[in-house]
């Protein structure tokens, strides 16, 4: 009976460590569970934030692109200048500064083209004026530029008139150049070289009319400024005082083509040609 009580007790407490464990087990694993979810749960929140910031990001980038090209759209809603339209008009071509063609003034543009030449004329205006405008053709220009092709080098060539005579009275121009002076039919003339351009300044006698300062300002212009190349031929013709837009001209030949500039001013007209050279 003894043995039977001791072996029924023995079981007892068996059974009750056994309890014991489960339930230290159930609080672990719990505890552990518990646990894991609440990683969980800021994983997930953590996550939604960084969602919800990127979100807010490219929300703000997007406002701020769109903001971009209404600005840009609205920029290119402005009218071309007339130079603007000259020139999409004329892609191939380049042109004086319209800055260099009298003196800063505001300026309207025309522009024509028949039979291989191209004709601008330049007017002086006293607001924005459209390209072509119509209005503009009761006006005199101040200047012009032509672009002229030709058949040949040769034709071209003789197109530019060339004009040079050595045999005057040497005038010294400064910048170790000579000028050789003549005159005939109620003007004198100071003429001289520079690589493939001839240079000549007219002075009317019967105004009493000086061409030397005229033709050492000219010099003195070109010892810093750049003239166009000239393939062949290029001839620059001045007159000592105003006159119509035909009275100075800069010509030059480019294979078979020759561009020409004429102003009303000597030295505008030289300004517009070294504008073209850049």
């Amino acid at each position: 009976m003894k043995k039977y009580l001791l072996l029924f007790s023995a079981l007892f407490v068996l059974a009750a460590c056994n309890s014991g464990n489960n339930d230290s087990k159930d609080s672990t694993t719990k505890s552990t569970a518990a646990a894991t979810e609440k990683t969980s749960s800021k994983a997930t929140t953590a996550t939604s934030e960084n969602s919800s910031s990127k979100n807010s990001s490219t929300t703000s980038n997007t406002k701020t692109q769109t903001s971009s090209t209404k600005t840009d759209s609205s920029h290119g809603n402005h009218a071309m200048s007339a130079m603007d339209e000259l020139q999409a008009n004329y892609p191939n071509d380049k042109f004086p500064d319209p800055a260099t063609i009298s003196g800063g003034k505001q300026i309207g543009i025309t522009a024509s083209e028949e039979q291989g030449t191209l004709k601008v004329n330049y007017y002086v205006v006293n607001e924005e004026t459209p390209f072509n405008d119509p209005a503009l053709n009761d006006q005199t220009p101040v200047a012009q530029f032509q672009r002229k092709a030709f058949d040949s080098k040769e034709t071209a060539q003789n197109e530019v008139g060339q004009t040079y005579d050595p045999n005057g009275q040497q005038v010294d121009l400064g910048h170790n150049i000579t000028g050789y002076r003549s005159a005939g039919a109620g003007s004198s003339f100071i003429m001289w070289k520079e690589g493939n351009w001839s240079l000549a300044v007219r002075a009317n006698n019967l105004e009493q009319e000086d061409p030397v300062p005229l033709a050492k300002q000219t010099v003195e212009y070109l010892e810093g400024a750049f003239l166009p190349v000239p393939k062949d031929a290029g001839q620059i013709s001045l007159r000592v005082a105003p006159g119509d837009f035909q009275s100075n001209s800069v010509v030059w030949q480019d294979n078979q083509t020759v561009y020409t500039i004429m102003n009303s001013d000597s030295m505008s007209s030289l300004k517009m040609a070294v504008s073209m050279a850049k």
